[in-house]
């Protein structure tokens, strides 16, 4: 049974046997797919959630963009002006 690995650095799937696996010393193992993610993340040292083309950077700019939004619509709520309740009489004559 294959197992289908994604690359640590962007996320992207990989196809068996077409990626380079680093093990750190703490034996966490690194599956990268292109010498673009290597570079990136070792030569670089950049990190993925600052990496606008990477999977992590994706859905941290969709989770800042739905709080940012959360945020504008109870700040609209607050604005708006407190509607008065119609007073109704029960007898008409």
């Amino acid at each position: 049974m294959a197992v289908i690995q994604k690359c640590t650095f962007c996320g992207s799937a990989l196809p068996q046997g077409a990626a380079k696996l680093y093990v750190r010393k703490d034996a966490k193992l690194i599956w990268l797919c292109s010498n673009k993610c290597e570079k990136n993340m070792h030569k670089l040292g950049r990190k993925p959630r600052e990496t606008p083309w990477t999977e992590e950077y994706k859905i941290e700019k969709k989770s800042r963009m739905a709080a940012q939004q959360h945020q504008h619509s109870q700040e609209a709520e607050e604005a708006k002006p407190a509607k008065k309740a119609a007073k109704k009489t029960g007898s008409k004559k």
